[in-house]
């Protein structure tokens, strides 16, 4: 049942300038947060520049300046035309191109190797110095252009370079984000396994990564960083499973640590977290195939420039193994599969001494007419070490967040 609201007392009726006191305060309140906004700092073009702290190892660590504690993006649809991702620009200007008089492969060098270095990075890959030395960075950058210009399926890259790849080479290719945009974004391949950073719709940085392999696993890991990759002091051992996948959805960057970290999984250079304990980052290993826990590994050369091209809060699009777009992962199919305890582990507590004190063993003798004093034998106590063992089977437990992804 409804009260009806009663009109207040006319000595109790609030002026008129008490009526627009909220209103006003509320514009106040405005007006510094839009002042707040407009000194702020960026890194970068169109990003909004996050906290700079110290971890307790003297690594710089940056954070975003948001509230929201979620990774994914969601309520996106899958835009009606997106761009073919690879196209070859017309001109009126013929293509003068040359010819290998060799099949380059790693372990090679000389001016030929030079030339397609000189050329791959052109086009938007980073196989390293120009230096005419064909090494594993450079092997890396024909992976990707294998993977993402030629279409050949991963796991038949050869990262050698035929003449009549070097024909192709030299085409006038041109690389489009498949979502098309002003500003700083990343789109990574899983399929293919390539990664390409765009902004304003040019490719910076396109490279061949090595991302989760799907597969499960268990292993006792030392933390040093938590869910989200802040530093845990002192560091912890924990004897966890975990499934090495790379969910597909759109993501921010959240987070990013120069130097080295050594995660729940393993060790990362100058990480960059967009999905959790999910991040992209340098690794002295990025083989052909997935080989992770579940993060997008780059070359260790690669990672030491990597943050100065991207921004905290710049969207990362992730095109999934199943072929699905980024936009049609729920928030549930986004979410990493969290680690949790070994159900097969035990826990056993490290061996002790313990004192023990044992009394001393008293022997009565009593004659049957004679009441004699007792005999007492003393036995001397032999302290023995005991160990304490308890085994107790962990059971499976989600936790609430992933730990750090390996490299």
């Amino acid at each position: 049942m409804n009260t009806p609201r009663r009109r207040p007392p006319a000595n109790k009726r609030p002026s008129p300038v008490g009526r627009w006191l909220p209103a006003l305060a509320a514009v106040g309140v405005l007006g510094v947060v839009v002042v707040a906004g407009a000194v702020g700092s960026d890194k970068g073009s169109g990003a909004t520049a996050g906290d700079t702290t110290t971890t307790g190892t003297g690594v710089a660590s940056s954070v975003a300046a948001t509230t929201d504690s979620g990774y994914g993006v969601t309520g996106l649809t899958v835009p009606e035309s997106t761009l073919p991702g690879i196209s070859t620009a017309t001109t009126l200007v013929p293509t003068v191109k040359t010819a290998l008089n060799r099949t380059l492969v790693s372990g090679l060098s000389g001016d030929d190797v030079k030339a397609l270095q000189t050329r791959i990075k052109e086009l938007g890959f980073d196989p390293g110095v120009a230096d005419g030395i064909f090494g594993g960075q450079t092997q890396q950058a024909v992976w990707a252009f294998e993977k993402l210009i030629l279409r050949t399926p991963r796991a038949q890259a050869t990262g050698k370079v035929t003449n009549d790849m070097w024909q192709r080479m030299q085409d006038p290719i041109v690389i489009q984000p498949r979502r098309p945009g002003a500003g700083t974004h990343v789109e990574i391949y899983l399929p293919e396994q390539v990664a390409a950073v765009f902004t304003d719709d040019t490719p910076i940085l396109v490279m061949h990564i090595s991302s989760g392999t799907g597969q499960t696993w268990c292993d006792t890991v030392r933390l040093d960083t938590d869910s989200n990759g802040n530093p845990l002091d002192p560091p912890q051992e924990k004897a966890v499973c975990g499934v090495s996948t790379t969910p597909g959805g759109v993501f921010t960057f959240q987070r990013e640590v120069q130097g080295d970290r050594v995660g729940a999984l393993g060790r990362m250079f100058n990480p960059v977290y967009f999905n959790y304990g999910i991040a992209m980052h340098g690794a002295g290993n990025v083989p052909l195939e997935p080989a992770s826990h579940g993060c997008i590994r780059m070359h260790k050369t690669i990672s030491n420039t990597f943050q100065s091209l991207i921004h905290l809060r710049d969207r990362v699009y992730v095109w999934g193994e199943d072929g699905k777009e980024p936009e049609q992962y729920t928030n549930k199919e986004s979410t990493p599969i969290f680690n949790y305890r070994d159900p097969s582990a035990t826990t056993t507590t490290s061996t002790t001494t313990t004192t023990t004190t044992v009394k001393p063993t008293t022997t009565t003798t009593t004659p049957p007419t004679t009441t004699a004093k007792p005999a007492v034998t003393a036995t001397t106590a032999k302290q023995t070490p005991t160990t304490m063992t308890t085994t107790a089977t962990a059971q499976p437990a989600t936790t609430s967040a992933p730990t750090t992804s390996s490299p």
